[in-house]
């Protein structure tokens, strides 16, 4: 994987709201760019998993320290969900 090394510069202020140590600022900036992405659906979880450099099973609880759902519900997917349960409650009628 290509790296491309940036310099950020922000108020000290962020960093010690943050409580992100100096030598940790790197990896949690980018762990923090990598969920946002995630969140956006630029990236799926398996990517995201690769360029953190963890398993999709601490993956889950990276995402979950953000908030970022593990699973995403289109409407057609709740459509074919809803049409799934009622065909088995028909079933019982």
């Amino acid at each position: 994987m290509a790296l491309k090394r940036v310099e950020v510069e922000l108020p000290e202020e962020l960093w010690k709201l943050a409580g992100i140590p100096a030598k940790k600022a790197s990896a949690k900036l980018q762990e923090m760019l990598v969920m946002e992405l995630l969140r956006q659906g630029k990236l799926s979880q398996s990517k995201a998993a690769k360029l953190l450099g963890i398993d999709r099973w601490d993956l889950a609880d990276v995402m979950a320290a953000y908030d970022v759902p593990t699973t995403i519900l289109t409407k057609a997917d709740l459509d074919r969900e809803q049409a799934h349960w009622e065909r088995l409650r028909s079933k019982k009628s």
